[in-house]
């Protein structure tokens, strides 16, 4: 029952463990019984063409060098890497009757590499690439150059220029001048002027390219003429379009990413779930304030045949303002009496025993707080039981959590689309990286794109069902019995949504398991309804013969007079964030000796 509680009550408290990086190490010495030790701890042996689980080494080297290989002294051997090898097939390795003592650990090492190489190349083919050449990819997809491929020099990659514009949907212009040749090229929205040998060009976006450049862009290499092919900079072309680049080693690629074009190409596929979204806000325009209030109530309810259930209660209550520059808010948590004490419990014994009074402060933090954010990334947190943590009145915690950040968040509950949230989460600089991420897009495509609905009198509905959801494993190695035996957990499974001209939502959840391996039974139930920003929300999760959970919140945005704070008010005490306060000195040090 302590467990179930522990699970359910400790939700919103979530405590995040960082397992260290490693840098990996050599062996301790030679061999025992066939078992090298590494720090102490036996290094498993494998038998050739077993899964050498290199996930289990975390070493702080280059991404693609080999750091060593251990052999057992009867064939066997674990091998220790460094660099992104999951998913590659080491099978071919020559593992057998191997002997620490007499093996060419130098052929083997490059052996390993040989192969490791081959497998780059293989998946680099697979993406489009050219094996043995310095590759480009623009949002996921690698560029062809027919007529000249991009090289490094002078410790840049250089791009044929043409071959890259034209990929990007742009077009190149050349002309002559005084013996020299000028280039102009028209991607997007801009017109960009630059000159072979030169290291300096001009930006105009589209209409004015006759007035004063919008940007000067300085290139650390000067663009020159190579077999007949103007080659450039592939970072200046990224800089004058806004783009992020980024350099795969492993793959020798230069890797672009243009967040908005990439969003717009994939919001191509979400018309309906975009209205959804827009429709989530009453808007953020500029010069407008807007106030949002929160209400919800969380009931956990253990069963106890013998002892009778336990029930116990949360309350959540929360105003915000804001406008396209600034949000404030308060909040307040309140726990019934009943779990109150129990997480004073809990934390109380995840500290020890002397710290029942850290415990309780940190409870009552969240009972009364307010939060301050502005789109310059500057932060402010206030609580109650901060003042008597500072010993002192009226309190407020500084946090500087950057431009980038702050900008992000206000652009995000500004306009923030699928496609726009799904970029941003992309980071693009790994070949690799990008087959994951479109495999995100295609799976939130099979399930709620545009062709999945039907609409009928302006109203777009869809039903996912079990099989639905299964569906997406076809393609993943998974056997027949494997897959039903997947699909009989599920007793019940459906999803529908029904969303209206105007983007209003409703949403319903049904799940219900089969209890198995020593697992219970669950079942979880949602409703959620959406409009103009009004949001109402019913969830019970059900877990047999243990107990359930049930929440229900609301949501309510109006346009209002009253502006956000930007700043603490005026005789504020405001602390930095890593100035330390006395208590939490007293609970490093630990409680006081008896």
């Amino acid at each position: 029952m302590k467990k179930l509680l522990t699970i359910l009550l400790s939700m919103a408290l979530v405590l995040s463990l960082a397992a260290p990086a490693f840098a990996a190490p050599a062996p301790d010495a030679a061999p025992v019984d066939g078992v090298y030790t590494v720090d102490g701890e036996a290094v498993p042996v494998y038998k050739a063409g077993d899964a050498i689980p290199i996930s289990a080494f975390l070493p702080e080297a280059s991404n693609d060098a080999v750091l060593s290989i251990i052999g057992g002294a009867d064939g066997p051997t674990s091998i220790i890497t460094t660099g992104p090898l999951g998913g590659f097939n080491w099978d071919g390795l020559d593992l057998e009757g191997l002997d620490p003592g007499s093996t060419d650990w130098a052929e083997l090492e490059k052996q390993f590499e040989q192969m490791y190489q081959q497998q780059r190349d293989e998946i680099k083919k697979a993406l489009g690439g050219v094996p043995g050449q310095v590759g480009v990819m623009v949002n996921g997809v690698y560029v062809k150059f027919p007529d000249a491929a991009p090289e490094v020099a002078g410790g840049r990659t250089m791009v044929p220029v043409r071959a890259l514009v034209e990929a990007m949907g742009g077009e190149v212009d050349y002309e002559f001048a005084d013996q020299k040749d000028s280039v102009r090229l028209f991607i997007d929205k801009y017109t960009i002027n630059f000159t072979i040998g030169g290291t300096t060009a001009v930006r105009h976006t589209r209409g004015t390219d006759t007035g004063e450049a919008d940007k000067t862009i300085e290139m650390d290499c000067a663009p020159y003429i190579k077999g007949g092919s103007a080659y450039v900079p592939v970072r200046f072309i990224a800089e004058a379009l806004g783009c992020d680049v980024g350099w795969d080693n492993a793959y020798q690629t230069a890797v672009l990413l243009d967040r908005e074009a990439l969003a717009d190409k994939i919001d191509e596929k979400f018309t309906i779930l975009n209205k959804v979204q827009a429709n989530k806000s009453v808007g953020m325009e500029e010069g407008k304030n807007y106030q949002a209030d929160v209400k919800g109530n969380v009931s956990v309810t253990l069963f106890d045949t013998l002892n009778g259930n336990k029930t116990y209660k949360a309350d959540l209550t929360a105003k915000q303002l804001f406008n396209t520059e600034a949000a404030s808010a308060q909040m307040s948590l309140k726990l019934s009496d009943n779990a109150l004490e129990e997480l004073n419990k809990l934390l109380a014994g995840q500290f020890g025993s002397g710290y029942e009074e850290a415990a309780a402060m940190m409870l009552t933090v969240a009972e009364d707080m307010e939060v301050i954010l502005t789109r310059e990334g500057l932060g402010w947190l206030r609580a109650a039981a901060l003042d008597e943590l500072a010993g002192k009145e009226n309190v407020w915690i500084a946090l500087d959590l950057g431009a980038d950040w702050g900008q992000l968040a206000f652009t995000q509950a500004e306009d923030a689309t699928i496609g726009w949230v799904l970029a941003q989460a992309i980071q693009g600089d790994s070949v690799t990286e990008w087959g994951s991420a479109m495999e995100t897009v295609d799976l939130l495509d099979s399930l709620y794109g545009d062709d999945k609905f039907t609409t009928d009198r302006g109203v777009s509905a869809l039903t996912i069902g079990v099989d639905d959801l299964f569906d997406l494993y076809k393609d993943k190695g998974l056997s027949e019995a494997d897959m039903a035996e997947a699909k009989a957990a599920f007793k019940e499974y459906e999803i529908t949504m029904k969303v209206d001209a105007k983007g209003g939502a409703e949403v319903t959840i049904i799940m219900e398991t089969a209890p198995q391996a020593g697992v219970p039974g669950m079942k979880i139930t949602m409703d959620v309804k959406q409009a103009d920003g009004n949001v109402t929300m019913d969830m019970n999760f059900h877990i047999a013969n243990m107990g359930e959970m049930k929440v229900e919140l609301t949501q309510t945005q109006k346009a209002v007079r009253g502006r956000p704070m930007t700043e603490p008010p005026e005789g504020s005490t405001v602390v930095d964030s890593v100035e330390p306060f006395a208590f939490w000195g007293r609970l490093r040090r630990g409680p006081p000796a008896n």
